[in-house]
């Protein structure tokens, strides 16, 4: 993304971003992401391709952008006063509760994006590396011989493992359960 978004933003650089989130998400809801376009992106936003590309390399970066719109409402930001023991959960937790309370947007998304689609696929991938630097950044170093890193890669890809199936997938899993698949595949390194 061209503009850094963790900087304080001006009024009218938000209602730009804002803009070009709402159709990049209303657009997912009505067709498959290889099936919009630029044009029809700032069409729907009300803004000239020039914003665009003042803002986003293509769209696989604006939807990069949506990704991390969206998983700025997960409340994850003091995971270190935590205790080492419930980190997972609380980080489970929260992307649960991102997918839950996008539940209509991301059904209608499913709709028209497969699964196996390189929309999900872009999904994914910004969830592993969120997971991943949301947990190196959180291990209990000690309690481990391993490197943090391939630990954080471990937990990071079991976490994503499990809200895909449970929110990508379709299946239906109460919280209790989302934690027990968490914490059954994860006992080998625990």
């Amino acid at each position: 993304m061209k503009k850094d978004i963790n900087a304080k933003l001006t009024r009218n650089t938000q209602r730009t971003l804002d803009a070009f989130f709402d159709a990049m998400t209303a657009l997912l809801g009505e067709k498959p992401f290889t099936d919009i376009s630029v044009n029809e992106l700032c069409e729907r936003a009300g803004y000239p391709r020039a914003t665009f590309y003042n803002y986003f390399e293509d769209r696989d970066d604006l939807l990069t952008y949506c990704w991390t719109a969206l998983s700025k409402q997960a409340d994850l930001a003091d995971l270190t006063s935590t205790e080492p023991e419930h980190r997972v959960d609380t980080t489970l937790d929260a992307m649960a509760d991102l997918l839950e309370s996008n539940a209509e947007s991301l059904h209608a998304i499913l709709g028209n994006n497969p699964p196996e689609g390189p929309m999900f696929a872009n999904l994914r991938s910004f969830i592993e590396r969120q997971a991943h630097e949301i947990i190196r950044t959180c291990i209990d170093r000690d309690r481990f011989t391993l490197p943090a890193d391939l630990i954080a890669d471990h937990y990071a890809n079991t976490v994503l493992l499990v809200l895909d199936w449970a929110y990508l997938r379709g299946h239906t899993l109460t919280r209790e359960q989302l934690h027990d698949y968490t914490h059954i595949l994860l006992r080998g390194v625990e």
